[in-house]
Formats: structure tokens, sequence, C-alpha cells
């Protein structure tokens, strides 16, 4: 996910196809990163984050769970190896999280912890300009103590595997229940496997609640 708020540009998670996204989608910089946790799927295109180091001739500070944060370390370790000039790598500040923390200044962020896997899971609410977004691309259980954080958000984003129940994810009718219960402005769906007919469920959705697809944009 791409978020654009108080001047600055976040981005969550670097999925595998991370450099083809910015491509397509023109991402003019990179001014943080957020990691939800480390699943192949959320961190394998981070490599791509040296050509905004070039760039913007910057530092990029990432933030996640002590967890994930281990990981990416151990995963990428030669980031912090000495290399001799023409060759390059994602140079980046790892912040560990685990209570509210500020980006520039101008975007607060909630960590918060969710089970999905053996090692910890975050979704994040954030917060900029008066405006409120929920984001929990992977989760098993929306537990009922983040629900209580989630209430007045203007968007929600939220796992929806498959229609069948999963054993780290959503299905849909959990999906919806949750949302419900969040009672965002707008809601939507993600991290949807390829059974689902996006038209198909889009019309069995409750208004105000969205099927998701890559390039959607959002602004409010």
């Amino acid at each position: 996910m791409y978020l654009e708020a108080a001047g600055k540009h976040v981005v969550v998670d670097t999925s595998p196809d991370f450099r083809s996204q910015v491509l397509a989608f023109k991402i003019p910089r990179v001014d943080a990163l957020v990691f939800t946790h480390s699943h192949a799927d959320h961190i394998l295109g981070f490599d791509d984050i040296r050509r905004f180091n070039t760039l913007q001739g910057c530092i990029v500070p990432a933030y996640g769970s002590p967890d994930t944060i281990a990981d990416m370390n151990r995963i990428f370790d030669y980031i912090h190896h000495e290399h001799p000039p023409g060759v390059y790598r994602p140079r980046v500040e790892f912040h560990e999280v685990t209570a509210p923390f500020e980006i520039g200044g101008g975007i607060k962020v909630e960590p918060l912890a969710v089970p999905h896997a053996r090692k910890t899971t975050y979704g994040y609410r954030f917060e900029a300009d008066g405006r409120k977004m929920g984001y929990f691309p992977d989760c098993h259980v929306l537990p009922e103590e983040t629900i209580a954080r989630l209430q007045g958000l203007d968007v929600m984003i939220l796992d929806a595997l498959r229609r069948k129940p999963h054993s780290t994810h959503l299905s849909l009718d959990e999906s919806v229940s949750a949302l419900k219960r969040v009672g965002a402005g707008k809601s939507f769906i993600t991290h949807m496997g390829h059974d689902f007919d996006h038209d198909q469920i889009q019309r069995e959705l409750p208004p105000s609640m969205y099927v998701s697809y890559d390039g959607l944009k959002l602004e409010w």
C-alpha cells in the first residue's frame, strides 16, 4: 500500500512486485517504510528501495515489530556490509515499534498486533490531517480491543482470503462481520484468493463495502 499524507510518501510492505508497481503507478518518492510482518509476499521487493536512496540522496526510515525487524536484518544482512563504489544496497534505518509513533511529524501511526502467524503481525491505524484509516491485510481474527481502537475511521482495509475458513486469514463472512463492527465510512476487502469473482463478491457486499483491486486509488 502507498499512502500520501501530510506531505509525506509512505509505503506499507514491499511485495515481490514492488518495482513493477512503482513504475506502473509512477510513485515519486518513499519517505518511510512500514512493515506488517516478514512473510515473503510482504518483504521480497525490499531491495528496490535502493533506487529511492539514490534519487532522494537519503536514508529511509523503516518501522516494524521487533520480530519483523529482526527478520529483515537476517534476510537482508548484506545491507549492513561495506561495498565498493558502484555497488548499491538499500540504505534504511530500522525502528522497532511496539507503541504509537509519528512519521514526519504529521502522520500518526498506531501498530496493533493481530493473530496471523507464529511471529508478530501488525495492522496499522493511520491518522493525518483529520483523516483516519485502518490497514490490516493479514489476520485471522480482529480482536475486540482492536475493533475498539478502530472506531471512527474514514476508511478500513481488511483481509478476506476466501469463502471457506482458513487457519491464518479471515474468510469473507468473517471479514464482513468485523468490518460491520468497525463501522468505517468506507470499507474494503483485500488479500483475496483467485477463486473470488470481483463483480459477484461486490454484489454480495453490504453498502459502503467494496472489493479492492490493483491500482485502486482513494482520495479524501
